[in-house]
This record gives structure tokens, C-alpha cells and sequence, in this order.
């Protein structure tokens, strides 16, 4: 209820934000920047050399664009105390900048972000490819498995990672901190595919969710897997395309959850070579499973059996966000 209207609902969030308050900065003349927070060099020094300021009311460098930047964290502001503390005190230290990393919990799901957005790139005028991993965060037989989904962006020229989101019930804290500090030496994605992560299954798969999620990016960067997202898919159904959409899971896996579509046909991955008569191929054919790996795998099927016009979707069913048919439980009577 606001003093303009009501509106009925089931949940209201508020994000009010921080706004940083220089009014004193500004009245005694120092240099604003473009979010209302001080300006400040590496030392921490304000325009004012004999004036340092730091925390959530100054403004710090993006480290991949050199814009300015306003992320108010009590992480950052204990970095700036240091720096101040040092060079108050006769030492020589500064502070780089930051990646934007933040983490928060939102009721059951982890939520994570480093780096820029792939809106954020594109509006530098970065060449973007990324990719969306979904998978669980331990191997799915130990206990307390639980599921996120990976987002990666990369600079196609130089391969080089840009960022990444992840959300998911499991934990994503450790896999923003690795690309976080992936991002801040300058890593690319081949570079990430390798890194030595420690391993055993209570923490991760043999490939941790950051390495696979590396690998579907090379493959697209290679050309050697050509994807397409939900949201593409969604347009060209809504469109009205002549297009196959072939749900490579099992028949166990379809009836329990589905999209409802004509042009949904369900053909499980070991049997698709022994069906490739039946496929047309003067169609495009989009592939998809769980997750899209046995999608990806059909993609490369079909593409060595001379289909020209095929693709995977990535993130599987398990990124679908527009609605899916589900099985209902059967009633303790049937």
C-alpha cells in the first residue's frame, strides 16, 4: 500500500539500495564522481592529496573497464582501511579496483555475480560469446547433492573471461571466488579449463561446475558446438518456425516433465544413431536433455551424419523458464 494506490500480492520486495552521502566531501570541495561518491587515486587519496577517504561513500575503478564504479561492501571498505592505515603511517600500498562480486541468499537459492553482465559487455562493445552449465555441486550419489546453474561470458577475440553468474539451492560461494580470481589475472577461459581445483566427492565433481562450464564455452568458441538459448527457442516457437525439437532423455524422464509442443519429439540419445532415416533434414533441428549434455552430444551426432542446420539448447530443461508439462503424483488410492 503506497499513497498512490494498493496492489494485491503475494510477496513485495524492496530494494531500496545505498546512495553514498559526500555532502561533506562536496562542501569542502573535493571531486565527486559520476555515482555521487568521492573520487579517490590507488592510495586512497581524494582530490585533496592530504585527504583520504574510503569505504561505502567513495567510488572505485571496474577492473576490466577502468570506469568507475559504486559497490558499497564491508569486504572492499576493510581493503580501503588498510591501504589508508599504510600510507597514513609512511608505507606505500594501493588498491587496484574490484569486479563487482557480490553473494546473497534468497530464501532456499544461492545467488553469485562477478565481472560484467553479458548486457554489460555488449554495451562496452566487447565481442561476447557465453554459455549457461547447469549441473549439481557434488557427484549426484553423496548426500546433500544439490543443483546450480553457471553462467560464463568471455571476449571472443581473446578468449579472455569477462564474468559470470550462478544461482542454485547448492553452493556457488566457492565458484565465484575461483573466477573471481580468475578474472583479476586476466584469465582465459582455456586457462580455467585446467586450473588444479581440489577434488573429492564432498566438494565437487571430478570437473568442478567452473570447468565444465569453461569446456561448453570453448566448444562454442571452437565452433565445434553451436548452441542456441531458451529464449531463442521461445521466439522461434512463438514465431510459428517449422522447426524439430528433439528431447534426447529417457522415456522416464518425458513423462515425468516435458515441454508441451508439436514440435517436441522424443528420440533418447542411444537410440538416435539407429534413426537418423527418420530426422529431416531439411529442417532445423534443435537438441536438448536435462542439462544439454546428451543434447550437445546429439548435436555433434547429427552434425557428423551430414545434418547442416542443428543445434543444442543450452541449459537443457533445467533452465526452462516458460512453463513445462509435469507429471502429477499418482493418488494414494490408484
Amino acid at each position: 500500500m503506497t499513497d498512490k494506490q494498493t496492489i494485491d500480492a503475494d510477496l513485495v520486495l524492496i530494494a531500496g539500495g545505498v546512495r553514498p552521502n559526500a555532502q561533506l566531501a562536496s562542501d569542502a570541495g573535493l571531486e565527486i564522481g559520476p555515482h555521487g561518491g568521492i573520487m579517490v587515486n590507488e592510495r586512497m587519496q581524494t582530490s585533496d592529496p592530504d585527504i583520504y577517504a574510503g569505504g561505502d561513500v567513495v567510488e572505485s575503478r571496474n577492473l576490466i573497464t577502468g570506469d568507475w564504479a559504486y559497490v558499497p561492501l564491508g569486504s572492499t571498505a576493510n581493503k580501503h582501511g588498510r591501504v589508508i592505515g599504510t600510507n597514513l603511517t609512511g608505507g606505500d600500498d594501493t588498491f587496484p579496483g574490484i569486479l563487482g562480486t557480490a553473494i546473497v541468499k534468497v530464501f532456499g537459492y544461492n545467488v553469485a555475480r562477478t565481472g560484467l553482465t553479458e548486457q554489460q559487455a555488449r554495451e562496452r562493445d566487447y565481442e561476447v560469446t557465453s554459455c549457461v552449465a547447469p549441473g549439481a555441486d557434488r557427484p549426484h550419489y553423496y548426500p546433500g547433492a544439490q543443483q546450480i546453474v553457471l553462467k560464463l561470458i568471455a571476449d571472443t577475440k581473446t578468449r579472455r573471461v569477462l564474468g559470470s553468474q550462478i544461482i542454485g539451492p547448492g553452493d556457488v560461494a566457492k565458484r565465484i571466488d575461483v573466477l573471481t580470481t580468475a578474472i583479476s589475472m586476466g584469465a582465459t577461459v582455456d586457462q580455467v579449463a585446467n586450473l588444479d581445483l581440489a577434488y573429492a566427492p564432498p566438494y565437487s565433481e571430478a570437473l568442478d561446475n567452473v570447468i565444465t562450464a569453461a569446456n561448453v564455452l570453448r566448444n562454442i568458441l571452437d565452433g565445434v558446438a553451436q548452441k542456441v538459448t531458451p529464449g531463442e527457442v521461445k521466439a522461434r516457437i512463438e514465431a510459428g518456425e517449422d522447426f524439430l525439437l528433439l528431447d534426447v532423455r529417457s522415456p522416464q524422464e518425458y513423462e515425468a516433465v516435458r515441454i508441451e509442443d508439436p514440435r517436441v519429439r522424443l528420440l533418447p540419445l542411444g537410440k538416435l544413431r539407429g534413426s537418423l532415416a527418420t530426422l529431416p533434414k531439411d529442417k532445423p533441428i534443435v537438441t536438448f536433455c536435462k542439462v544439454s549434455l546428451r543434447g550437445y552430444e546429439a548435436q555433434r551426432i547429427l552434425s557428423n551424419a551430414g545434418f547442416t542446420n542443428v543445434s543444442f539448447m543450452e541449459g537443457g530443461i533445467s533452465t526452462w523458464p516458460y512453463g513445462l508439462k509435469v507429471r502429477q503424483a499418482a493418488s494414494a488410492d490408484a
